[in-house]
Order: C-alpha cells, then sequence, then structure tokens
C-alpha cells in the first residue's frame, strides 16, 4: 500500500495517524528493517500540480508495484453542494481535469485526457460502509475542533486543475466552478495520480487502484479574506480528518485481504 501526500503538513497528518516514524530513502514507514520488507509507505511530492504528482506516482510504482495507492490531503470545497462544511470529507468516485480547453470563438471547448478513475471496488466496499458508520473513525481524531463539530463523509467529484483557486471573484475561477457544476472539490494533483495509474497498467498480472481522500480546508465560493482566515485555522482539522478516515479504511482492507489469502491474517509485503 502506498501513501501519497503533497505538503508538508499533509505528510506529517499522515505519518502521526499512520505511526510512520522511520525512513528509507524518500519513504516513510513505521520502522525499518533489514528485509526491507513494509505493509505501507508513504512518499510525499516535492511540490504541486498534476505534473509533479504524476511524477511522484511513477516512482512510487517503479520502486513498490503497490497494489493500492491513497492520495490523502486537503482541497478546497463548495459550500452550496451537497450541504459540504469545513473539515468534511471528501472521496472521490470521478475525477475531472480542468485545465485542457480549446478557445473557439468566444468559447472555452472542453478536452478530455483519458485517465483511470478513483477505484469502484475501494470505494464501495470499504469508503462508503465506513461513511456510514462515522462512530468507527470519528473518535479516532486527534484535534479538537473550534466550533465541536464532526467531519462527514461525501462521496463525489473531484476537479483537478493547474490553478490554485483562491479568489471567488475571478472570472476564470467563477468559470470552473459554473463549469463542473457537480464538483464538491477542488485540487491540483487527482489527475496526475489518475492518469499515472491508468499508464501503468502493462500487464495482466499488474492491476494497481487509488483512492482519493481530501479534507475540505477552505471553501472556494467563499469571500477571498474571509476563506484565506479559515485555511488556516481549518487546514490542520482537514488533513486530520482526512488522515484519520484513511487509517480506518486501510485497517478495513488489511482485514478483508488477510481473510481472503487461505484465512490467514496475512499482509502484502512491498520489497525496496
Amino acid at each position: 500500500m502506498a501513501l501519497l501526500t503533497i505538503t508538508t503538513e499533509e505528510s506529517d497528518g499522515v505519518r502521526a495517524s499512520f505511526d510512520l516514524n522511520d525512513d528509507v530513502g524518500a519513504y516513510a514507514v513505521h520502522r525499518s528493517n533489514k528485509k526491507n520488507e513494509y505493509p505501507a509507505v508513504m512518499r510525499r511530492a516535492p511540490s504541486q500540480t498534476n505534473v509533479i504528482a504524476s511524477l511522484m506516482v511513477s516512482k512510487v510504482i517503479e520502486d513498490f508495484r503497490p497494489n493500492y495507492l491513497f492520495l490523502i490531503g486537503t482541497a478546497g470545497g463548495h459550500s452550496q453542494r451537497d450541504d459540504l462544511k469545513l473539515g468534511d470529507v471528501v472521496v472521490a468516485d470521478y475525477i475531472d481535469y480542468s485545465a485542457y480547453w480549446k478557445l473557439k470563438e468566444g468559447k472555452f471547448l472542453e478536452r478530455k485526457q483519458a485517465c483511470d478513475h478513483p477505484s469502484l471496488y475501494l470505494r464501495e466496499n470499504f469508503a462508503e460502509v465506513l461513511r456510514r458508520h462515522p462512530e468507527r473513525w470519528v473518535p479516532k481524531l486527534r484535534l479538537k475542533r473550534p466550533d465541536n463539530s464532526s467531519p462527514v463523509v461525501l462521496i463525489g467529484g473531484i476537479v483537478a486543475g493547474e490553478v490554485l483557486l483562491g479568489d471567488s471573484n475571478n472570472a476564470e475561477q467563477k468559470r470552473i466552478l459554473d463549469a463542473y457544476e457537480k464538483a464538491l472539490a477542488f485540487e491540483m494533483e487527482s489527475f496526475g495520480v489518475a492518469r499515472t495509474v491508468y499508464s501503468s497498467r502493462s500487464s495482466v498480472h499488474y492491476n494497481p487502484q487509488f483512492l482519493i481522500i481530501r479534507g475540505i480546508s477552505d471553501l472556494v465560493d467563499k469571500d477571498p479574506a474571509e476563506n484565506q482566515t479559515t485555511r488556516k485555522v481549518w487546514t490542520p482539522l482537514a488533513i486530520d480528518a482526512a488522515a484519520t478516515f484513511a487509517k480506518a479504511l486501510t485497517e478495513d482492507l488489511f482485514t478483508s485481504e488477510a481473510e481472503r489469502v487461505d484465512g490467514e491474517r496475512r499482509m502484502r509485503w512491498f520489497h525496496f
């Protein structure tokens, strides 16, 4: 299992939730060992954007060929959709790429790039189940919220672009929000992950699956000054929610995988 993060704050949050206290090269692990065998590894991208995320995933797949990849971190949410609020968790069921358009006669015409979308197996069998049982993961949150709220998990679309959406008064930002009127969250890396997983299916013997788990750190439809203030407060809380939910989900996944192997509680190992 490969855990993917982007910012140092996200990386620190995932390390804490998954108890990854050691390092092997660019990877964080629970504890290094002489055989270099690890049930889970984490790697952080050196910066944002889909291009950098794609390069990171390529390297992770080259090093470990993980069966499962989880991108864990934050995103901007839209407060007018599905009652989404700060600190909630969005698990993606579809990824749109907002940076590929053709300008023609005063119109923006969307163009598509082939990619994988988040795993139906992981979403239906684990994310959806855990979403309905917040008592299994919400009590494990490490940080106390200023409004004493509890995060909710929503399943929906995520838009990945190449521009930070930080100004709700900006015409281009408004155009993107209107173009993807059903999307719950907006960020800059999911398409890079999705495209690389798609490109890595070069053999019938390797079927990598991935999931995008994002905590909502800010609201892209709100006033820019207000949004900047709330982002500072809610970013660590959003990371905490996404990482805690991801940890509970992976524990369920490990249990399921173990039970499928001759009834023995064995995990898949990665070799470095």
